[in-house]
């Protein structure tokens, strides 16, 4: 009988990804992003013990300073970044992580370590180019992905034309 290898997070990610501390400026996280051509940059407490506290994304940046016009050198990384953050473990199988990227439609997950520490980072262009996914899970998962969310709507502002 043949053993079944199941491949694990670890084999996969990047390791130690660049971050921000939350007191630095939108401009300093969107510059990581240019340099390093990624979409996302974690968010650590400090820069010796690095636990995670959130992830600043292009899509954060622009949501939330560009559109409301906001000097990115004055926006500090803790009032645009998402705290909410969905993470796995290096030990944790690449069906896992395929399954939360699908669940919470990221493409991007942090990958920590004991006491919440930073240890790298999986984004589904790992999983595309490293895995040894099937291409139809592949398929699926950029499909949950890219699907639409609802956002709440917001009551629209009324013209002041005469009416």
């Amino acid at each position: 009988m043949r053993e079944v290898k199941i491949m694990k997070v670890e084999q996969v990610m990047t390791k130690d990804p660049t971050c921000c501390l939350p007191s630095e400026s939108a401009q300093h996280a969107a510059s990581i992003m240019r340099d390093e051509h990624v979409g996302s940059v974690p968010v650590i407490d400090n820069e010796q013990h690095g636990t995670i506290v959130g992830v600043v994304t292009d899509r954060d940046l622009c949501m939330n300073v560009v559109a409301e016009g906001r000097d990115p050198q004055a926006v500090q990384v803790e009032h645009c970044m998402t705290t909410k953050v969905v993470t796995c473990s290096p030990g944790d199988a690449i069906e896992r992580v395929t399954e939360l990227m699908r669940e919470n439609q990221i493409r991007r997950v942090p990958v920590i370590a004991d006491e919440r520490e930073l240890v790298g980072i999986v984004a589904l262009a790992d999983l595309v180019e490293r895995a040894n996914v099937k291409t139809t899970q592949t398929h699926e998962t950029l499909k949950k992905i890219s699907a639409p969310t609802e956002e709440p709507s917001k009551p629209r502002a009324q013209s002041r034309g005469a009416a």
